[in-house]
């Protein structure tokens, strides 16, 4: 299995989700959106470590 390649499919999950909630959580408070856009930043970041 190509890890790298598994790892760049996850990144363009996370965005393509981030739009998605972005979308479904429109009507959420700002605060848990906040939070909720700062934990699937946090992933991006995790996976793009592995990335490299």
């Amino acid at each position: 299995m190509n890890y790298y390649a598994y790892i760049g499919r996850r990144i363009a999950d996370l965005s393509g989700l981030r739009f998605k909630i972005q979308k479904l959580f429109s009507f959420v408070n700002y605060s848990d959106f906040d939070r909720l856009q700062s934990l699937m930043s946090e992933m991006e970041q995790i996976l793009k470590k592995y990335e490299n």
